[in-house]
């Protein structure tokens, strides 16, 4: 496996989408900026400074810490953009040194050709994961949609081969089981939207499991008016406040998705750095509810 690149961003067979050095400038809004209940943060954060400076004083027996957590919720949570955040946290606070962050994308391992996707599996986390683990930095590895490799044997799809999802998940089942005990150095944060879909083995080895919830209302407000105040407007809290009713149930990335569809609908006459108007703003909620069936 090559050594960390110059230019982080990238994919290849392993799955990698990106790994890179952290802290990194910027990283911080990340964890910031991303609103989830100050209680998740907390636990997210203890869990993941706990796992990568004591798992290795314990023994796999004693305490069955595999160094990877669960984080579920639907799309436009900020789960992702979570761990990418814990990440660059961890990473500002060592003493010395830099936390090294991997991305997998999940996706790029199974195969339609017989047998590939137990081996993508296993080179990813029997070789190319504990090669990063080697370089003896902390690292702590995104794996998105873990889904796609650690499938439910009992609920495979009509349109797949199951004996080649059940080898593939059982190579993720080894491959973590494999990690744990060489990689004390790494912990793995895995994302799905669609829980259900993942075989309970893979589940009995989580460690803990963080539940990202659709921003209630005190979470939407702090979603929207940071969305605001990025882009300015003239929205008070009562305005405030009305929008983030009709927009009950929407994901935190849909929230900040409508202010820049309000900013795009506007006349063309305005100015393009001009401050986002209240109307406007409505304008793009009213669109949003006749694509969508609803209404204020």
């Amino acid at each position: 496996m090559p050594d960390t690149p110059q230019n982080p961003t990238r994919e290849d067979r392993y799955g990698f989408s990106e790994w890179r050095m952290l802290p990194e400038p910027g990283w911080d809004q990340y964890w910031d900026r991303i609103y989830v209940p100050d209680e998740t943060k907390r636990r997210m954060y203890n869990y993941a400074r706990f796992t990568l400076s004591r798992r290795k004083a314990f023994s796999l027996v004693g305490l069955p810490v595999h160094g990877i957590a669960l984080l579920r919720g639907k799309p436009g949570t900020g789960k992702s953009s979570l761990v990418k955040g814990l990440a660059n946290k961890l990473a500002a606070e060592l003493d010395e040194g830099e936390l090294l962050f991997a991305e997998v994308n999940a996706h790029a391992l199974p195969s339609q050709m017989l047998g590939d996707s137990q081996r993508n599996t296993v080179n990813l986390l029997e070789r190319a994961l504990p090669e990063l683990a080697e370089k003896g930095h902390p690292v702590v590895v995104l794996i998105d949609e873990v889904d796609s490799i650690a499938t439910d044997r009992d609920r495979a799809s009509a349109g797949t081969d199951p004996v080649d999802v059940a080898r593939a998940t059982e190579a993720a089942l080894q491959g973590l089981d494999h990690l744990a005990a060489a990689a004390p150095n790494m912990v793995i944060f895995a994302t799905s939207n669609f829980p259900q879909a993942i075989d309970p083995a893979f589940l009995s080895r989580l460690d803990i499991t963080f539940e990202i919830e659709l921003p209630d209302v005190g979470t939407a407000t702090d979603i929207l008016q940071d969305a605001l105040d990025e882009v300015g407007s003239d929205l008070d809290d009562d305005a405030v406040a009305r929008a983030v009713e009709a927009l009950a149930g929407a994901s935190g990335r849909d929230v900040r998705k409508l202010v820049f569809e309000a900013l795009v609908s506007r006349d063309s006459s305005i100015p393009v750095d001009a401050a986002l108007q209240e109307k406007e703003l409505w304008a793009a909620i009213d669109a949003r509810a006749q694509l969508t069936g609803g209404g204020r």
